[in-house]
């Protein structure tokens, strides 16, 4: 198997390398990692130590040299930060799987046009095979297929940071979900919400403890309502609990405009104020090792032989050597769904999201040889 990973310098492709690279790496013959940044990738694959990687740049805009590059690959995951109909028309016309960590929500639409023609090439493209999205796609359906109706999916996801950190580092992505419009699924119905809208508190397992959560946009919103359909759902949504510290500081910079898009004049230079915040984070420095623990959750109401039933399913994620929290939840996904295409697990072609097309028990065995357990309760309403 002949695997390219775009993004390959970010933090998430790391994981995905190393997953790579010590699961069942007799699969893999080469592993190019392309970034629009060569000296990173350069450095990253120098650091590896093995001869099956090599970097290589990529500049994801540049269609016509993306496709020459994706052309000697057999499966193409995509870790960069825009992912979206980009690349996606781009491993169409190269002829390549292609899977991804997930778009925003109205990018997941747009995604999903291409199905049909991904289809007739006989090429998959699985959208937004992460944690969440990704795995929790896989838990939801899991839950859902042990259902006859299902009324709600409500996801949820919390993290405790216990190294002394900036905080800024890790969840520099995060700042969207804090000053973008969310849509939920409400009574049949997609609503758009106001940012950092729908608090409410909830309990996660230690050391994380009690967390304000609140919407986040996100593409299981755009997804569930279609694939879930056949079971009447009604109500989908997708809440974030941020470390406290963190959303002290991102409000910070809310409300003293620094997080604004629009460009403003400072002296004799016209500058947009995110930009040169985002600028600065990415300038910050992070511990070597970093002690972190993260779940996310499922919480899915419905009905089976006239009982009504909640199921409460979560991932916990403990410390892994060398990898983030974040790292270890995200980044071993993509490559546990390129094994699973190259070996005929996944059959299914076309463009589509993780709840259809993967076996979520056969990805779970997978998560499993990689310290990731899922697991559920399960109440009966009286």
């Amino acid at each position: 198997m002949k695997v390219l990973i775009l993004g390959g310098a970010g933090s998430m492709a790391l994981a995905t390398i190393r997953d790579f690279l010590e699961f069942d790496s007799s699969e893999v013959s080469e592993l190019v990692i392309a970034d629009i940044n060569y000296e990173k990738v350069k450095k990253r694959a120098e650091e590896l130590h093995n001869e099956k990687v090599s970097p290589a740049f990529c500049d994801v805009t540049d269609h016509a040299n993306l496709v020459k590059l994706m052309k000697e690959h057999e499966i193409v995951i995509d870790a960069t930060e825009i992912a979206g109909v980009l690349t996606l028309k781009a491993a169409l016309e190269a002829g390549v799987h292609i899977i991804d960590l997930g778009a925003w929500f109205e990018g997941t639409l747009e995604q999903l046009k291409l199905d049909s023609e991904f289809e007739k090439a006989g090429l998959t493209a699985i959208l937004g095979l992460g944690s969440s999205p990704g795995i929790t796609n896989l838990y939801s359906r899991y839950i859902v297929n042990k259902l006859d109706t299902v009324e709600s999916v409500h996801l949820s996801f919390a993290y405790a940071e216990l190294t002394t950190t900036t905080l800024f580092v890790p969840f520099a992505g995060a700042i969207g979900e804090f000053t973008n419009n969310v849509m939920i699924f409400q009574d049949g119905k997609l609503v758009e919400v106001p940012p950092q809208s729908g608090q409410e508190n909830a309990r996660f397992p230690d050391p994380i403890g009690v967390r304000r959560l609140m919407y986040v946009p996100h593409p299981e919103v755009a997804t569930f309502p279609i694939y879930f359909k056949e079971r009447g759902i009604e109500n989908v949504s997708v809440k974030a609990g941020f470390v406290p510290e963190f959303v002290e500081k991102i409000n910070f910079l809310i409300n003293l405009g620094l997080l604004g898009k629009e460009p403003m004049q400072v002296k004799d230079v016209t500058v947009v104020p995110e930009d040169v915040v985002m600028a600065c984070i990415s300038k910050l420095s992070q511990p070597a090792e970093r002690i972190d623990y993260g779940c996310t959750r499922a919480v899915i109401i419905g009905e089976k032989s006239g009982e009504k039933m909640k199921y409460t399913t979560e991932l916990f994620s403990r410390p892994y050597p060398g990898l983030t929290g974040v790292q270890h939840r995200t980044g071993h996904s993509p490559a546990i769904g390129a094994r699973m295409i190259s070996r005929g697990e996944i059959k299914r072609r076309g463009v589509f999201p993780p709840e259809v097309g993967v076996d979520p028990e056969k990805f779970f065995r997978e998560l499993a040889r990689r310290k990731l357990d899922v697991y559920y309760t399960v109440k009966h309403f009286i």
